[in-house]
């Protein structure tokens, strides 16, 4: 994100930009998070290595809104500090923003950038969820990842939507065994720009709040950080995608398929910008920003494909300096 928005504001300082798992038209009323979702559960339905996986945890979470203490608590739910009339709202959070990033980062080879996952973890996942729509099995998969080293007692559901500061972990420190992404910095820009984009599920999930949550989010901010956010500012001082693919040059938006954040970009067009040299492709077979990581055996074709297109294209700018 931060490559396109420097191409976009100063585009004299700068030869291109590769922009790759970069939401730059991610805002509210845009239907995010309905895209958002469908494009995880494809990542399921698609590479879970079951049939049907993506169709069961759709069952699972549809369940969710209606379930009761007594059904979270027998599928294993144990929110740090008891049940409350929030506790079944939020952990449906909870759960989508844990799932949709264990498909973001569904690597073919073990990983800790977020989380220590071992190779393929949305198969392992998989193999965990019933295709009944059994929530012990939803939250068994849920654990997959927000306790991958085992040391989690309970699920905070109270730091949902930005976080709060009764947070059961103290001084919101993150679970131990991951790298955190600076969980408290990367909240507070959702506090102050980010605005669909806050930390969730135990500091490791992200899942895009829908409108009706955005009043307890300016809330929570206020609460914890003494701003509240500015949800319109940023379309306006950096753009939509239809800025982006009429009026910038030299841009490659590169997304994964199994990533759903390649939602944020679906505004702009495989090829367009001054004599086209604005692309976004869709690397097929590769999960959040691997076309920037290293090479591994185990990268799809897609990946491969992705990392030769973006070094050529790099080397076709600068010859023309």
């Amino acid at each position: 994100m931060l490559a396109a928005w420097h191409r976009f504001k100063y585009p004299h300082l700068s030869v291109g930009a590769i922009a790759s798992g970069a939401p730059v038209d991610f805002y509210i009323g845009e239907g995010v998070q309905k895209r958002f979702l469908d494009a995880y559960t494809h990542t399921f339905e698609k590479y879970g290595g079951e049939k049907g996986c993506g169709e069961a945890l759709t069952k699972g979470l549809n369940r969710l809104p209606t379930a009761s203490h007594e059904e979270l608590a027998a599928a294993g739910v144990r929110p740090c500090g008891g049940f409350d009339s929030e506790s079944v709202d939020q952990y449906g959070f909870y759960a989508k923003g844990a799932l949709s990033s264990l498909a973001m980062i569904d690597y073919p080879y073990p990983c800790g950038f977020i989380a220590p996952l071992p190779a393929n973890p949305v198969k392992n996942a998989c193999r965990l969820i019933n295709s009944e729509g059994s929530l012990k099995n939803l939250h068994d998969a849920v654990l997959t990842y927000v306790n991958a080293t085992g040391n989690l007692d309970c699920v905070d559901l109270k730091a949902e939507l930005v976080g709060k500061k009764d947070s059961f972990r103290p001084n919101n420190s993150p679970v131990v065994g991951g790298s955190d992404l600076g969980v408290t910095a990367w909240n507070y820009q959702a506090c102050t720009e980010l605005l669909l984009e806050p930390i969730t599920s135990d500091g490791y999930g992200f899942y895009p709040e829908d409108r009706s949550q955005v009043r307890q989010v300016e809330s929570n901010c206020a609460a914890r950080f003494g701003v509240r956010p500015r949800p319109f500012w940023m379309p306006l001082a950096f753009g939509i995608g239809s800025d982006y693919s009429t009026h910038m040059s030299n841009i490659i938006f590169m997304e994964n398929e199994k990533d759903p954040w390649h939602v944020g970009t679906v505004s702009i067009p495989p090829v367009g910008g001054f004599n086209s040299t604005v692309v976004r492709m869709l690397t097929e077979g590769g999960a959040h920003h691997q076309d920037l990581r290293f090479s591994s055996e185990y990268d799809s074709d897609g990946v491969k494909k992705a990392r030769l297109f973006e070094r050529e294209t790099v080397q076709a700018w600068l010859a023309h300096l």
